[in-house]
This record gives C-alpha cells, structure tokens and sequence, in this order.
C-alpha cells in the first residue's frame, strides 16, 4: 500500500523514460501502476519531441513481453494529439512509439484552412496520414453546410491530397462527383471553388461552377461548367503550372460555349463562341537567358468584354507574342515577335524584330559617355478586317542604328549634360514602292541648379531647369517611309522646355517622397511655321502627399488658342479604417493629342493643325472616375464605382457604375452580390451578379 501511494505522488509530477532513443514525459494525475502498464482516469499528458497526447483516460504501456519490446498508449475522452505540426482531436487513440503509428477514430485535424475527418485516421511514421470514410471542408462546425466526401483520403507530410470517390455535397445532397481527386492543401494562389450567379437584362440568368479538380505539387487545373436554363451551355479548362525552381510557369485557359452574351453586338443570338489564352514564362538559373510567350485566339472581339470578371485570374493577354532576353555584363540582346490571329485586331506585326545594346562605354579619359543600340526587324502592319478596305496594309524590313555621345558636368548643384546622337534607318520599301534611307542628327542640352534650404517645420528643394532638344530635317521627306510606330517619326525640331520644380518635405510627416511637387514648365518651338506663339504651351505637374490623402493634379494651358488643354485631377483619401474613396477628374481639349508619349512633338511640327482637328487624333471628351468602399458592419464591406463621360463630339454623355456588397459566410466562404450598368447594345444596360467562393482565412 505505501509503495502504491508512493508511486502514485511519483506520477501525479512527471516522469522521464529512455526505453527509445527519444525522451518522453509522462504526467498522469492519480495513476495506477501494474506490470509495466500505467493507467489514469482522471486526466493527463504524455508529451516528446515529436508529439504531445492529452487525454482524460490514458493506458501507457512500457514493457517487455517474451522478449519484445512494447511501447504505446491508448486515450479516450477529451483527447487530443499534436504530431508532426497537425492537431488531432476524436473518440480514441492508438498510438505505438515503437512504429511511430497510430490510429485516431472518429478523428478531425485541419490543414491551412481545410477540416477533415473520417472514421479512422491512420498514422505513418513518414508523417504522412490517411483518413478512411471521410470528409473535408472549411466550416468548423460538425454540421457543415458543405463537405467533400471520400472512401479514402491521403495527406503526405507535404500537405499533398489524394482522395478516391469523390462526392462534393451541400447540405448532404450530392451535387458533384469524381473518380478521384488531388489538391495541395497548402497552395492557395486562387480560390479552389467558386459559385457564381448572373443575370443579365433580358437574359435567363447564368449559373458557373468553377472548381480546382486537381493540384498536385506544382499544378492546378481548375474546371468550370456555364449553364444558362432554356438558352446555352459552356466550360473551360485552366492549368496553372510552376516548376519546382520556380524558373518555368505557364497558365493556360481554354473555354467554349454555345450561348449568348452580355453587351454583345447581338446579345439575344444564342452562337458558338470560344477562347484560348496562355502565357508561359521562363529564365535560365543565372536569369541571365529569359523567354515570354503569350496567346490569346478568340472567336470574337466581345469576348474580351465578357471576360472581365474575377472567375478568370488570368490577366488579359490580348496579343500573341514571345519575347527573349539574353542579359550580359557588357549588352543585353532580345529578339520580339508579334502576330495577329485574331482578324477584328489590327496592329503592327513583328515577324521578328530583334535589337544589341551594348553597354555604354566612357570614351578613355575624357568623361565622354557612348551608347549604342542596333535594331533589325520585318514589320508587318494589318488593320482589322472591319476597316481593312479603306486602310491597306504594308510591311517592310527595317534596320536602325542609334549612337549618342553625352559628357555631364558638375558643380555646386549645378549640372549641365550637352548629347550629340546620331540615327540612320533604311527601309526595304517605302511608300514610294521602293527602298528607302535616312539619316538625321539630334542634340540636347539639359542644365538645372539644384538649391536647398531647411526651414523648422520643412525642407525646401528648388530646381530651376532647362531642356533643348533639336533634331536636323531627315535626309528624306518625312512621307516617304512607312510609320510603323512612334520610332518612325523623324522630321526638323527645335523645342525648349524651361521650368521649375519645387519640392516640400515636411518633418511631421516624413515620407519616402515629397510631401508637395510643383513642377511647373514651358514649352517653346524655334523656327517652326506650325505655332504661331514662340510659347505655345504652358503646363504643370502638381502632388500633395500625406500620410492619408493624396491629391494629383496636371494642366496644360494652350496658350496660342487660349484653351485649357488638359486637365486630370485627383484624390484619393483614406478618411478612417470604415471608409476611403477616390475620384479622378479628365478633362482633354480637341487640341490636346491622342498620343503615346505627350512630349513627344514631332507630329505637331509636321501636320498642320486643321489636319489634325479632323482626325481621330482630336477626341475632345470629359470623364469622371470615382471609387468608394465603406464597411458597413464587421462583416459587410459596400464598394461602389462610377464612371461619367460627357462632351465627346458627336456621341451621347454615358454613365457607368457599379455597386458591390462583400461579406464573409460559414467561416471561409466570401459572398458577392454586384450591380452593374454600362452602355450595351440594345439599351441592356443591366447585369446583376451573385457570387460565392472559398477564400483564405
């Protein structure tokens, strides 16, 4: 009795045992001991460094029977195993260290943010489990309102699924079936389901089901079935690919479909339609050697518009190209190829174009910097088959040649940078139906001072500048050759822009930019016959940046025609953690040029001014953007979005918007309810969307 009640004070603290190379603790409260058989009723933990068993009735086994060692533990009630990073929780454990197996029954254990369950879940000592008659889900609750059931589910020690008769279920109704299923449980780039609802004017609503049928490692594929009741079918199939270096990926979408659509040309036809897009990315080890490809074949141009919706994560890929890159220490080398297979598109094609630069080089002591790019390139320009009558198409070899020389100098904030370039491009045919060559001379001067002083609240930083830019008239008319693109325009030019730039940093408010830019410049033309004005244009760049709100701003003034020739402001303004919005006004005059690069001035220089106004170059318009999100309660976040267009010549004023309602449902699901309306054809300007997908915690 007395050595009972001594062994019992003994177990009630803890114990160490080393009958395995690895050390275990034992705390029983109350046990009893008999031939190398431990027991408690009353609660207790057996712990080591790799699991810990916690329990309310525990039977731990340490002895030798006929000359074999056993070493497990049995528990029930209350219990709960953490093993190998996983926690366990279910009706009994049976546990062998020895084999370092068990089995849990009527066990659950969670993965990211996955529950699973089953009858039975066996241990393997590689850390690897398996459940039998099983379950997963993302609801917590034991009554969730969906699962996905199998015979038997696989979970390796990489988190890796693989489950055979797959029924997904909702509130216990099987609506889905597989074979069988893999999914990486701790991949989450994208939402492994999602459920979506859209009703769109006049239409039957559309019912898509999108699910990740398998992941494994380094692959998703995701499948997605569109039904329309009364009106037309479709699915997709998307892989989404990363090699285990993460140096290759590719992600691919493939959908069909025999419907109608939202804002097409004919939204009531029902029609085949289809879409196939991709893009693969690739680089060597050293990332000195990198490959880019694209695809985007479409069976018609509303296509593009009815995509834009989050059930494709893919980004728009629009044109079908590759892209090389070869960087080394002394030149990089890239080869481009561009290539229309979608006929409602018209653009210039690259059937390739490649280009060497090597890397620029002082000209031995005397500070003189030299760079140096060579293109050689067949371009192939062909419009969209809507305009292709009136617009014919042509194609010519290219080759260019650039070499610029610029020697900066220094002193006391003061900096003067004077560039001498020189460019030669010969064409192997022209719009003269022969080969054509030019040449031209550029050179630039760029002086600023850069003055600074500091007050007790703020910092002042003024730079007052000036830029010339001059260009020698081309040893050809400027309409002989092809225009491809923006590198093609080539004509006399004699531009100076002065102005002064004006920085604000303020202490209380520090920020990795300046609190206030005020840029404001300058533009004047030399020798021109175009403005009449030595300064036509004055402009400025305007920021007001703090630590909540932002507010941009960029005007032009046209002098010479006494109009405002653009005008985008903007503000963005986080008020509280409840709300924050932003709102952009545009403004542009019939002067003010649809261009790529707005300081670019060789058009202006080289078409008259009535030529442009009745081109599609003059597109006099006024655009307010707004967005707003509040969060409404806890769990209810409200956005809105607003889109007003008025003053374009000869087009009605137009407004779009769009209302989203977010909350989070049964733990892990994200509910969507939008509105929209947008111009469409036929005034079905209409669309309402109900959506639900699985999100990460």
């Amino acid at each position: 009795m007395i050595i009972r009640r001594f062994i019992g004070l003994f177990f009630l603290f803890s114990f160490s045992v080393w009958a395995t190379p690895q050390e275990f603790t034992v705390n029983l409260k109350n046990p009893e001991y008999c031939g190398g058989v431990t027991s408690t009723h009353e609660g207790g933990t057996i712990s080591s460094p790799e699991l810990r068993v916690q329990a309310h009735h525990i039977v731990y086994i340490n002895k030798v029977d006929k000359g074999e060692k056993i070493h497990r533990v049995i528990a029930e009630g209350n219990l709960m195993l953490d093993r190998s990073g996983h926690t366990y929780v279910g009706r009994r454990l049976e546990y062998d260290f020895m084999t370092k197996t068990g089995i849990v029954y009527d066990g659950v254990t969670a993965v990211d943010l996955w529950f699973l369950g089953g009858e039975k879940i066996r241990l393997d000592a590689n850390r690897s489990f398996y459940l039998y008659n099983a379950f997963f889900t993302t609801s917590e609750s034991k009554n969730a309102d969906w699962k996905i059931h199998a015979r038997k589910i696989e979970i390796t020690k990489k988190s890796l699924l693989a489950a055979k008769n797959v029924t997904f279920r909702f509130f216990e109704t099987p609506i889905f079936w597989l074979p069988s299923f893999k999914s990486n449980l701790k991949t989450f780039t994208d939402s492994p389901a999602k459920y979506r609802l859209d009703w769109d004017a006049s239409l039957w609503p559309k019912v898509s089901m999108r699910y990740r049928v398998y992941s494994w490692e380094n692959l998703d594929l995701y499948f997605r079935l569109n039904v329309r009741p009364l009106k037309g079918v479709g699915g997709s199939l998307e892989t989404d690919y990363n090699s285990f270096d993460k140096r290759t990926k590719f992600r691919t979408l493939s959908y069909l479909d025999y419907d109608a659509f939202y804002r097409d040309t004919h939204p009531d036809k029902v029609r085949t339609h289809y879409r196939l897009r991709g893009r693969y990315e690739s680089k060597s080890e050293s990332e000195q050697a990198q490959f880019y490809a694209t695809y985007d074949w479409l069976s018609d141009k509303n296509m593009q518009t009815d995509f834009r919706s989050s059930d494709f994560e893919l980004e728009t890929a629009k044109q079908t190209k590759i892209v090389i890159r070869n960087y080394q220490d002394w030149m990089i080398f890239g080869i481009d190829g561009k290539f229309r297979i979608n006929r409602f598109q018209g653009m210039k094609q690259e059937l390739p174009e490649s280009f060497w630069t090597p890397k620029p080089f002082a000209l031995g002591q005397s500070g003189i910097i030299s760079e140096n790019r060579a293109k050689v390139a067949y371009l192939d320009y062909v419009s969209a088959k809507d305009i292709e009558p009136d617009i014919p198409d042509f194609s010519a070899a290219r080759l260019s040649i650039d070499h610029s020389l610029y020697r900066p100098f220094y002193s006391h904030g003061f900096s003067l940078t004077p560039t001498l370039g020189i460019n030669g491009v010969f064409y192997g045919d022209s719009q003269k139906d022969r080969p054509a060559a030019l040449g031209s001379v550029t050179y630039e001067l760029l002086a600023d001072l850069t003055l600074k002083r500091n007050y007790q609240t703020f910092r002042h930083v003024l730079k007052p500048y000036i830029y010339y830019q001059g260009t020698t008239h081309p040893t050809i008319s400027p309409n002989t050759l092809y225009v491809f693109s923006i590198d093609d325009g080539f004509n006399q030019l004699n531009l100076i822009r002065s102005g002064i730039r004006n920085l604000f940093y303020f202490k209380k408010t520090p920020l990795f930019e300046p609190n206030i830019i005020a840029d404001i410049y300058a533009y004047s033309f030399l020798g021109d016959n175009t403005f009449k004005k030595t300064v036509p244009k004055v402009q400025g760049n305007f920021i007001w940046n703090f630590p909540s709100w932002r507010f941009t701003g960029r005007v032009g003034w046209n002098i010479e025609k006494q109009v405002l020739d653009y005008a985008n402001l903007g503000l963005a303004w986080t008020i509280n953690e409840n709300f924050a919005f932003k709102t952009e006004l545009r403004h542009r005059s019939r002067f003010d040029w649809r261009k790529a690069d707005p300081e670019n001035f060789i058009m202006e220089v080289t078409r008259a001014i009535p030529n442009l106004l009745y081109s599609p170059l003059s597109d006099e318009r006024n655009t307010l953007l707004t967005r707003l999100q509040m969060k409404l309660a806890p769990q209810w976040i409200a956005r809105i979005e607003s889109h007003i267009g008025w003053g374009r010549s000869g087009e009605p004023s137009y407004n779009e918007a769009k209302v989203e309602l977010i909350t989070t449902i049964s733990t892990s699901w994200r509910l969507r309810l939008i509105f929209i309306h947008s111009p469409a054809p036929h005034k079905k300007n209409d669309r309402f969307t109900f959506g639900l997908s699985l999100v990460k915690k």
